[in-house]
């Protein structure tokens, strides 16, 4: 292993959908459509956006009860601009974490993320396959014989792989043209203590993350159920096309360590972890894995031990 500085935590995980439509795209009649992304040969693979993969991490640290970690979202001055964070990294876990843009009269500026996503691409093609619902007029007084108004929603059974790397050597390192005016010059990094706690409570979502579009009647785990989680020397998404399960439902074992051993070079520390009856193979025979939650415990007492 290399004993160079830990500067890269890398995270990439499988989830499973058996029936989802977690991210949607623009409606098309009455038929709510979901992302998707097009192959050479005219395949589409619905995907699962970025942002809407860290606004679960954001709803994920709030039902952890760390609501007073997050920026307030500060609405627009401007009819037609976006709302924004507070902006101030020091004290909010999303502002440095998830980063951020202030575009108003008084300043701009921005924080890009410390933590990079992927968005969650699935693995096989969109069969157009459509929930079919009615609005009833039964409750309104309406002619409930003549059935109510019909409408679809796109939806999938598929695996999705992520990918998320970490910038350690950012973590709770601020620099002026990311402060407020105000605070530019007066503002230190965080202790090594604050950056454990943060990167704790990073690991800690995304083993309770869940959601996205329709939940209240498709309700949707897009929690691990394969984990790959890396300490590396060197900035690289190293899983990030790696990730793959065949038609069979199996998971292509022989990839993961064919990355894990090509990368030894930059690899501190690795830690597998797998959820029992999701793939159709033996993934614990193939690859040195433990319990998904095992796996978190794992990376989260490394990082009590880590200077990064």
């Amino acid at each position: 292993m290399s004993e160079q500085k830990t500067n890269c935590l890398n995270v990439a995980y499988i989830f499973k959908t058996s029936l989802g439509s977690i991210n949607g795209s623009w409606t098309e009649g009455n038929v709510s459509t979901v992302k998707k992304i097009t192959l050479p040969n005219g395949n589409q693979l619905p995907y699962v956006s970025g942002q809407s993969l860290k606004y679960q991490i954001r709803k994920a640290w709030q039902e952890m009860g760390l609501a007073s970690m997050l920026s307030e979202v500060v609405q627009t001055q401007v009819k037609a601009g976006v709302n924004f964070t507070a902006g101030n990294p020091n004290q909010y876990l999303d502002d440095d974490l998830l980063g951020y843009m202030i575009a108003s009269k008084e300043e701009n500026r921005r924080r890009t993320a410390v933590v990079r996503g992927s968005a969650a691409i699935g693995m096989f093609p969109f069969r157009n396959d459509r929930d079919l619902g009615t609005k009833s007029k039964e409750q309104t007084g309406g002619d409930s014989g003549a059935g109510g108004n019909i409408f679809e929603t796109e939806v999938y059974y598929n695996y999705f792989r992520v990918n998320f790397l970490v910038e350690l050597d950012r973590l709770g390192k601020f620099q002026d043209f990311e402060l407020h005016k105000e605070a530019k010059g007066k503002i230190n990094a965080l202790s090594l203590e604050l950056k454990r706690e943060r990167l704790t409570y990073f690991l800690q979502a995304l083993s309770h993350i869940w959601g996205g579009g329709k939940q209240s009647r498709i309700l949707t785990d897009i929690s691990p159920k394969f984990l790959a989680i890396t300490f590396q020397s060197s900035k690289a998404p190293i899983f990030l096309e790696t990730l793959a399960v065949n038609e069979n439902e199996e998971l292509h074992t022989q990839a993961i360590q064919e990355v894990l051993e090509g990368n030894q070079r930059i690899i501190q520390k690795q830690i597998l972890g797998v959820q029992a009856g999701i793939f159709k193979n033996e993934v614990a025979s193939a690859l040195p894995t433990v319990s998904i939650q095992n796996a978190f415990d794992q990376a989260i007492e490394h990082i009590q031990n880590l200077s990064f």
